[in-house]
C-alpha cells in the first residue's frame, strides 16, 4: 500500500542498522469523542530522497512518499514501512540551535 502526504509523525528513535537509517515513529488518530488513539511504527527504513533529509529524534515529519507491505516469516506476518520522500515539519526542541549556533541541552 502506498503512503502519500501522511503528516505529523514524531521521530522517537533514529538508528543506523546494516547501512540503513531506521526510524521509530509515533502516530495518532483523533476519535469522535475528542480522545486520541496512538501507535508506533518500528524500524521504518529510509531510502531514496529521504536519505538526504537530516532527521533527528524529536522531529515531526511528513511522509511525502512511501509504502507499507506485509511479509510472512515463520508463520507470522510483519509490517514493513519504507519512506522514499519526507519533509521535516517541526524540529524537535532538543535539536534547535541556540543563537550562537550550539545546541542548548541544559534543562533550565
Amino acid at each position: 500500500m502506498q503512503i502519500k502526504d501522511s503528516k505529523y509523525h514524531k521521530v522517537w528513535k533514529k538508528k543506523e542498522q546494516n547501512g540503513f537509517t531506521k526510524l521509530d515513529l509515533g502516530d495518532s488518530k483523533k476519535n469522535k469523542d475528542g480522545s486520541y488513539t496512538n501507535w508506533s511504527w518500528f524500524d521504518v527504513t529510509v531510502l531514496g530522497n529521504a536519505k538526504n533529509v537530516e532527521v533527528n529524534e524529536g522531529d515531526t515529519i511528513e511522509i511525502k512518499s512511501g509504502i507499507v507491505s506485509k511479509r510472512k516469516y515463520n508463520d507470522k506476518y510483519y509490517d514493513d514501512v519504507i519512506i522514499f520522500e519526507m519533509e521535516i515539519m517541526k524540529k524537535g526542541e532538543n535539536n534547535s540551535p541556540s543563537k550562537d549556533g550550539f545546541v542548548d541541552d541544559i534543562p533550565f
